[in-house]
């Protein structure tokens, strides 16, 4: 079986394309997010609240005069970087901020890999009972805030914060008391999880209490390793 050493980058994008100019990215496995406004992906228009997974060439066109959006990109270690904005033709007429949140590295094993794309969101003073994932995968605090108890200690997690869970590392997470609480995650699993899913509770006890927290599923998909 071939192991593959990759890293996870995660980007923060906010595009300003005032002559609807587009751009390229050279192929990858990337998933994109939209968070305000809507965008042209590869000819599929992708709306906020909405994603897209494209492992070929990744053309973006800006469909409204600014576009904010978080994108995952899955590559073999010390793959060259590109910085999107180097990309604009004109910085008189297109502009922005792409922010690299977070680089983390991975060890794939196989010619194939599940890559899952989901938002969960929690009602007020919620919490998910101290569980493990059969995956890993980033983070991104949508609104809101999350109180993560890890066994390396306790973060809070406020909007626009993003933080990497590795495989069966057990976490306790709690929601802001007072408001709404939402995260997207891209998360990287065995091609058994395919549709499945990766959550065991640590406490067999928690198994049968209520689980307050929705959650949407918007991708979920194999793809193939370099």
């Amino acid at each position: 079986m071939t192991d593959h050493n990759y890293e996870l980058r995660f980007f923060e994008d906010s595009i300003y394309f005032r002559e609807g100019q587009s751009i390229s990215l050279e192929p990858a496995i990337r998933l994109l997010y939209v968070l305000k406004g809507s965008i042209t992906v590869n000819g599929k228009a992708i709306k906020q609240g909405q994603g897209i997974l494209e492992e070929e060439k990744f053309e973006l066109q800006i469909a409204d005069d600014v576009t904010e959006f978080v994108r995952w990109e899955l590559v073999p270690s010390g793959a060259a970087h590109t910085d999107i904005l180097s990309l604009f033709k004109d910085s008189e007429t297109s502009y922005g901020q792409s922010l690299n949140k977070r680089t983390d590295f991975i060890h794939l094993a196989g010619h194939e890999t599940g890559l899952r794309l989901d938002t969960v969101t929690f009602p007020p003073g919620t919490r998910a009972y101290r569980h493990i994932h059969a995956s890993c995968g980033i983070r991104y605090i949508i609104k809101g805030s999350l109180e993560i108890n890890t066994e390396e200690g306790l973060d809070l997690m406020e909007q626009g914060h993003a933080w990497f869970e590795a495989v069966d590392s057990p976490v306790l997470a709690i929601a802001h008391d007072e408001i709404e609480t939402q995260f997207v995650r891209m998360m990287v699993l065995p091609v058994d999880y395919h549709g499945k899913l990766t959550i065991t509770y640590v406490d067999p006890a928690d198994d049968d209490k209520p689980r307050e927290q929705i959650n949407n599923r918007l991708l979920d998909e194999i793809v193939q390793l370099n």
